[in-house]
């Protein structure tokens, strides 16, 4: 896991706790700086999920391995972290069906 800042630093984030979160070295990559993204649906720039502000549940929803986006924030953060990235579905998949992935 990386020590991702939420708000990175260049763009004025503090590295404080409330602007800190773990994130896979994959998704943190991906997000590198950004703070927002452009909708697939829309086509609204639109800000990334901050996940000391808001709910998970509000934004994603699984369908089987797949993360859905339920909102403009859910669908831009998937895209610009890559989340469904066919290695990663491959991979929830199998620990799907051995049991060992649950987002309960």
């Amino acid at each position: 896991m990386h020590l991702d800042h939420i708000i990175a630093i260049q763009h004025g984030g503090a590295t404080v706790i409330d602007n800190l979160a773990l994130a896979c070295v994959h998704c943190n990559r991906h997000k590198g700086p950004n703070v927002a993204g452009v909708d697939p649906t829309t086509g609204q720039v639109t800000l990334l999920f901050h996940p000391r502000r808001e709910q998970w549940q509000d934004h994603f929803a699984w369908d089987g391995a797949v993360l859905t986006g339920k909102t403009e924030t859910g669908r831009v953060t998937i895209q610009v972290l890559a989340i469904n990235a066919p290695d990663f579905r491959t991979m929830r998949a199998a620990l799907m069906e051995s049991g060992d992935f649950s987002w309960e």
